[in-house]
């Protein structure tokens, strides 16, 4: 059949109106990406393809589930072919696989394109993985197809698919989501997906549409193909749960998926993303400043890496004595980065500190560094539900010591803040 009538005569040509409007309606909504991108492919990509997936899903089983019993319906399987049964099955589901791929590929597509943002694979890596868990859809519809009237095999399978896919974000068990098909997570700057977030979603289906596949084999015993069918999708169901089945709810993310750019002051490399670079000089300046300024009031600081969090995403990741981890990016909007770098130079990195002896730490440390106007906005901010005790006293106390005794204090209250 030719490839033009193929596409003419197929169920998706009618049906392709009402399934490309539905991904697109949602990007035009919850599915538009926010407005504070850095023009980041992936948190780009990510937002209209995650209420994609469902739609994608479900008109490719519905549509399958339909070409397969039109061909039933007509003893195609009945006739003898030179051509096999699967090459006569791909071909009819090629239409439906491409339809399917549209879907996918228009929003996010759609996305990049209003952002001016070019593709990565780290943004893209998701949709292959929707692009081919598409294929495995058709394959389950097409096999559903075979033994079930077209009337009632496509609505179904329609319902069934989007609400497996797109409801399990809700299921407790946080497995679910990790084997959906679905990508389930919208990304944030400096996010990418993890290898081990995207196999199982391909595993998991492709193991019921291969089992389905393996029943269709040309066999005289159909227990054999049987058995057979049941062994793959039982080996490919059983150990895809098994290797998420420690996973929370949040998939495998990777984090700095971003080029740095470094600038260097001394010994100690300022690095921040090349999306915000332009800002770079400014952070290397108030590195330099607040080192210089510690170091006058005898306490030498020698850092390696001062490194923007930006990128970390979701996962804060705490500073150690060689890397001190700043928002670079949010001081240098807001003309305060000499008073992040200070904070991060308190090295109060435990998850809990003191309250009462962090405040009074990071005030010293703005007196030190020039900064005590920005450290006044953060206690006002910080000091809403009231104050643990009494900074200003306590800060007064400590200045008026002579000054090797302040270096002392604060290398020792630092350290004390994280063991109180």
């Amino acid at each position: 059949m030719k490839i033009t009538v193929l596409f003419r005569t197929s169920p998706a040509v009618w049906a392709a109106p009402v399934a490309l409007a539905l991904p697109l309606l949602y990007y035009l909504g919850p599915g538009r990406p926010p407005a504070d991108n850095f023009g980041y492919a992936p948190e780009i990509t990510s937002y209209p393809l995650r209420f994609a997936y469902p739609f994608a899903y479900a008109v490719t089983s519905a549509l399958a589930a339909w070409v397969s019993a039109s061909l039933r319906q007509a003893g195609v399987w009945d006739m003898n072919h030179a051509r096999s049964r699967y090459r006569i099955a791909a071909q009819a589901l090629l239409p439906v696989v491409t339809l399917a791929w549209t879907m996918l590929i228009l929003p996010p597509l759609t996305a990049l394109t209003v952002e001016g943002t070019w593709p990565t694979w780290d943004s893209v890596s998701p949709l292959v993985v929707g692009m081919i868990v598409c294929v495995e859809h058709a394959v389950i519809g097409f096999a559903v197809g075979r033994w079930v009237p077209k009337v009632i095999a496509a609505p179904v399978l329609a319902v069934v698919t989007w609400v497996a896919v797109a409801f399990t974000v809700t299921v407790d068990a946080p497995w679910v989501r990790h084997v959906s098909g679905a990508f389930p997570e919208q990304l944030m700057f400096g996010e990418a997906p993890a290898w081990g977030a995207l196999w199982p979603h391909v595993a998991f289906t492709g193991s019921i549409a291969a089992a389905l596949m393996v029943a269709w084999l040309p066999v005289r015993r159909r227990a054999v193909a049987a058995a057979a069918a049941l062994a793959v999708a039982a080996a490919g169901v059983t150990s895809t749960c098994k290797a998420v089945k420690n996973y929370d709810y949040t998939p495998p993310l990777k984090t700095y998926a971003v080029t740095m750019e470094c600038g260097h002051t001394g010994g100690t490399a300022v690095c921040m993303p090349e999306q915000t670079a332009g800002a770079l000089p400014q952070a290397v300046k108030a590195t330099q400043k607040v080192l210089a300024d510690f170091a006058a009031a005898g306490v030498p600081l020698r850092p390696k890496t001062v490194i923007d969090t930006l990128p970390e995403g979701r996962f804060a990741t705490p500073s150690t004595a060689s890397t001190w981890r700043v928002p670079l990016t949010a001081a240098t909007d807001r003309d305060d980065a000499a008073f992040a770098v200070a904070v991060a130079a308190t090295g109060m990195n435990c998850p809990s500190p003191d309250p009462l002896l962090r405040r009074v730490v990071i005030a010293w440390a703005a007196h030190v560094t020039g900064t005590t106007p920005s450290w006044q906005r953060l206690r006002a901010s910080i000091d809403r539900q009231g104050s643990p005790g009494d900074v200003d006293g306590m800060l007064r106390s400590v200045l008026s010591r002579p000054a090797k005794e302040q270096a002392d204090w604060f290398t020792t209250t630092s350290r004390k803040a994280c063991t109180v």
